[in-house]
């Protein structure tokens, strides 16, 4: 828990927290009280939801609020984060860890990916809510090995500067980077998505095999235009080669 090491009495809310292949539990220190919360029972699931967007729990609760792979199920995700924030002590960290690109998953829906700018939109959207927020950083991770490249938010609850060193500093590959002081600055942008990247790679790769292939064929038909200049001047081996082709 990057950011919240050295609240006091640090609580964690996980929202989303059902343990379908890993929980941020797991990175937990012990010294943290954890409270996992989900729409369904299941492992790592301290508390099932009865409304996605209600958090049966009072103001200022918690000293971290962490969210992996779950805002893109949210039909309303921007209402979700109003209830993060509201149940985050002043001074407190919301970590949303969502997709910006990746395969369809739906838990039951899959409805929204992420972009470099989001973060600055919700600090919008929560600021005209009556939310004092600010984004600390944010990036688009470096791509993983099953086809996932993760969109990274946190966010402050009231104004501050944090002690932790910004994650993406640790991931050399990460891209879209914002981070506090300088957060309007996009820095290691891209004009296009991971996988238009990738696309755009083996279409490159593609248009230099196509090349090769047709300097090949040039090579193979300047070598027949040289066998047939070779025979053509010599009528006496162009003769013997007919014979032996017609007995």
């Amino acid at each position: 828990m990057h950011y919240a090491s050295g609240a006091e009495d640090p609580h964690i809310l996980d929202l989303g927290s059902m343990d379908v292949n890993g929980s941020l539990r797991s990175v937990c220190s012990p010294a943290m009280r954890y409270t996992g919360v989900d729409m369904d029972a299941g492992p790592g699931v301290d508390l099932v939801l009865a409304d996605p967007y209600v958090l049966p729990f009072d103001d200022c609760t918690f000293s971290a609020v962490v969210s992996s792979s779950c805002f893109e199920h949210s039909d309303m995700f921007w209402l979700v984060f109003l209830e993060t924030l509201r149940v985050l002590r002043p001074g407190g960290y919301l970590y949303v860890n969502a997709p910006s690109n990746g395969w369809y998953h739906p838990y039951p829906r899959d409805c929204w990916r992420f972009y470099p700018d989001c973060g600055l939109s919700l600090v919008t959207w929560g600021r005209r809510q009556g939310m004092d927020v600010h984004l600390m950083e944010s990036f688009v991770a470096p791509r993983s090995a099953d086809g996932w490249n993760d969109m990274v938010l946190v966010f402050r609850k009231g104004a501050g500067t944090a002690d932790a060193v910004p994650i993406s500093s640790t991931l050399p590959g990460a891209g879209g980077v914002r981070a506090a002081p300088d957060i309007g600055v996009l820095q290691k942008p891209f004009d296009m998505t991971p996988d238009m990247q990738i696309i755009n790679a083996l279409l490159q790769t593609l248009k230099q095999k196509d090349e090769q292939i047709a300097a090949l064929e040039r090579m193979v038909n300047e070598s027949h235009q040289a066998i047939a200049a070779y025979l053509a001047a010599r009528p006496d081996q162009q003769n013997a080669l007919t014979a032996e082709k017609n007995p």
